[in-house]
């Protein structure tokens, strides 16, 4: 099983289309999303409606070009884990909205009013962790996973202590990553995990990767050979980036695009 695993897509509908079509084009299996699926960008109803509809819980959405209503027709149903993000939790009501920077919130506000109830309710639905003692995935840390946790070289013990899986995936600080047990760096590209390690695996960002390239990130991991490969896709950021000014966002969320970061 080849799965496409992906996460902070942040209301990006531009670098998110390219992604589901490098997807398609490479017939995965299953599709992992590890949430934060709004806030930041300027289509967030769009970028959620289509991991709503990726599950099979909601209609593809109308407005689609021919090409990505096709791509996504391609994938839909094949969505098997989606776990709620920090942001997806903020609009949803929760208290993590105020440990947010001003900008966060600024997008958050935004975001809450331009979602379907329908929409709402698949991302508050949606747990905060899923998997077993082989693979598991969430979106910030496995340790106290309600408060968001950032797993950095420095904070990567509580987040080893608490993970139960052999393999867990995460996303959050939009940066590529994988860890060892040892709380040792492996590699930001690719590699094939041995059984006697455990690992933690950062996916990076879809809508809005911070390591200094702005192309949208993903991995594919594929469970017969415990095998990673990180997929790196670009995307017409400047697209992207006119909606965030369009929308009256701030201009430090348009910007970043360009600089990765």
């Amino acid at each position: 099983m080849r799965a496409a695993i992906f996460s902070d897509v942040h209301g990006n509908w531009d670098a998110f289309r390219v992604v589901l079509a490098d997807c398609a084009r490479r017939a995965v299996d299953e599709l992992w999303c590890l949430g934060d699926v709004v806030g930041y960008g300027a289509e967030p109803s769009r970028c959620a409606e289509v991991v709503a509809a990726l599950a099979g819980a909601l209609d593809i959405p109308p407005g689609l070009t021919d090409d990505d209503a096709r791509g996504v027709l391609a994938l839909r149903g094949k969505l098997r884990v989606f776990v709620r993000g920090n942001h997806d939790a903020a609009v949803c009501g929760d208290a993590i909205l105020d440990r947010m920077n001003d900008w966060a919130q600024t997008a958050i506000a935004w975001t809450a009013g331009r979602l379907s109830a329908p929409t709402l309710a698949f991302l508050c639905h949606a747990p905060l962790t899923y998997g077993d003692d082989k693979v598991a995935c969430v979106h910030a840390s496995p340790y106290e996973p309600g408060r968001f946790h950032y797993i950095t070289d420095a904070t990567v013990g509580p987040a080893f202590a608490a993970a139960s899986a052999a393999l867990t995936f995460f996303g959050h600080t939009h940066v590529p990553a994988i860890w060892a047990s040892g709380c040792k760096a492996v590699t930001r590209r690719c590699a094939d995990l041995v059984s006697s390690e455990k690992y933690l695996v950062n996916v990076g960002s879809v809508g809005q990767p911070r390591d200094g390239n702005a192309r949208a990130a993903y991995v594919i991991y594929d469970d017969a050979g415990r095998g990673l490969e990180y997929v790196r896709v670009a995307y017409d950021v400047a697209a992207a980036a006119a909606k965030i000014r369009a929308a009256g966002l701030p201009e430090f969320l348009a910007r970043r695009l360009a600089e990765g970061r």
